[in-house]
């Protein structure tokens, strides 16, 4: 297979080109500072993935091996302004993101990075340390400008998340009332609304050590 050349560095072409359609829906779908999002409980993904398929949806990640390392001060800096911050890695799409969610339940913001291990430097040079970590496997759908998120994490079970992204604040309650809207649709039941984080449902409100 072809090797191109750039800067002195190899990358496999076709590699290069999936990396480059793969950011080419990122800056179509996660573009924004807030983020409306509402997570369910499901038994399974197989009804719901043939409902997103008849309504269209597209496929951007499936069965995508996801891993968070969420990241804390000593003094717990953070926590006490319901901030979280994380480094994840997706494999094989190889996406990687460093992603700071807060203020507030709907600020959230994230960006790519070349370099998981790079960035975990970064961060603890800063005096961040790596406080847990949370594992799961994801496929990502996406109809019209919602991204629809398909999740099995093996000590809570499986979950359906829908959620949109958007700069504009006052467009968050209408935002949130389409997005029930479209669960309605999928089969997505209000009383199956899971609101607490998987950080929160597995045990990790408090940061009290961390992994090192």
């Amino acid at each position: 297979m072809k090797l191109l050349r750039f800067e002195n560095r190899y990358c496999d072409s076709s590699t290069d080109l999936l990396r480059k359609g793969i950011e080419g829906k990122m800056t179509e779908h996660f573009v924004g500072k807030y983020e409306v999002e509402y997570k369910f409980r499901v038994k399974a993904h197989d009804l719901l993935l043939q409902r997103l398929i008849s309504l269209g949806a597209s496929e951007f990640v499936v069965n995508n091996r996801e891993q968070d390392t969420y990241y804390e001060m000593a003094d717990h800096a953070l926590a006490q302004q319901k901030i979280s911050m994380s480094v994840r890695s997706m494999e094989p799409s190889g996406i990687k993101l460093w992603i700071v969610k807060g203020p507030g339940d709907d600020r959230c913001e994230a960006v790519n990075v070349e370099s998981v291990e790079k960035t975990d430097s970064m961060l603890r040079t800063l005096g961040y340390r790596a406080a847990f970590e949370i594992a799961k496997q994801r496929s990502i759908y996406f109809y019209q400008q919602f991204h629809i998120t398909l999740d099995s994490v093996s000590e809570l079970g499986c979950f359906a998340e829908i959620a949109v992204m958007t700069n504009d604040v006052d467009q968050l309650e209408t935002l949130r009332h389409q997005c029930l809207e479209l669960g309605v649709k999928l089969g997505l039941n209000g009383v199956d609304i899971e609101p607490r984080s998987y950080r929160q449902l597995l045990g990790h409100n408090e940061l009290n050590q961390c992994l090192g």
